[in-house]
């Protein structure tokens, strides 16, 4: 008996001590490295709808010549209309992406097709240029919501007209000033995610673990169907699985300090 008490001694220890800790401290380092991946994520992802909101609009000012052997205007004409529809996504919903709304490989794809717009139109322009059509007449009508959405994207672009170039120039600088600084951050963070499950998940098996010890023998101390060692063992890895944990969250901290800087 004297060595069962010792065993729920120590098993009661580690509950109300050892994992208390750890769920206060990874709840810190969690919180903490969240707060800043919001802190550059979300002005990019006000830039990012601002922009695919201005595509969607001022698409309609273009005309896209589709011909036989016109494969670079298609590649244009399909790159557009993929970013328009995720501006017509975002002016139906009223509200800017979240930044958790993307893998970190959907938002790299999207952002290449970005580039791609700006590539095409300024790396083949003789060729591009008498295929792509451009009404400066509506672009003149369009609202001033188009211009808020373009001024939204960077203040650069404040009092600028609507002209044919804007869609490289706006496009280009987009992927070079707005998204380069950012790209590995979403990828940082989803790394950060995985190494933050799985010692989430260890943590949950450790309690687990201990709490069944705990009712084993509560439930079968008094039949001998389980041997003292057979507790011992139990309270030994439980022990070597709070030390494992408390070892994953110094990794942990240690992480929280290296991304997004």
């Amino acid at each position: 008996m004297a060595e069962l008490s010792i065993i729920i001694s120590i098993l009661a220890a580690l509950l109300t001590g050892g994992f208390l800790v750890i769920f206060i401290e990874s709840q810190k380092v969690a919180g903490s490295v969240t707060d800043r991946f919001h802190f550059v994520m979300n002005p990019f992802f006000h830039s990012f709808s601002s922009y695919v909101k201005f595509i969607s609009s001022f698409r309609a000012c273009f005309t896209f010549k589709i011909t036989k052997d016109s494969d670079y205007i298609k590649r244009l004409k399909d790159d557009v209309e993929k970013v328009a529809g995720l501006g017509g996504k975002a002016i139906i919903s009223g509200q800017d992406y979240p930044a958790d709304y993307f893998t970190a490989k959907e938002l790299d794809s999207i952002c290449k097709t970005i580039n791609n717009i700006w590539y095409l139109i300024d790396g083949k322009h003789n060729y591009i240029d008498k295929y792509l059509d451009f009404d400066s007449r509506h672009a003149q009508m369009l609202s001033g919501q188009t211009k808020d959405y373009l001024e939204s994207i960077s203040p650069k672009y404040k009092d600028m007209p609507l002209t044919k170039d804007m869609l490289a120039k706006v496009s280009g600088d987009f992927y070079v000033d707005i998204y380069q600084p950012i790209q590995d951050v979403l990828f940082q963070y989803e790394f950060w995610q995985k190494k933050e499950n799985r010692f989430k998940w260890l943590a949950f098996a450790t309690v687990i673990l201990t709490l069944l010890t705990m009712i084993f023998i509560l439930l079968f101390n008094s039949y001998d169907c389980i041997p003292i060692w057979g507790y011992k063992v139990l309270c030994i890895l439980c022990c070597i699985l709070l030390g494992t944990e408390l070892w994953n969250l110094m990794k942990l901290e240690d992480l929280s300090k290296k991304i997004f800087r």
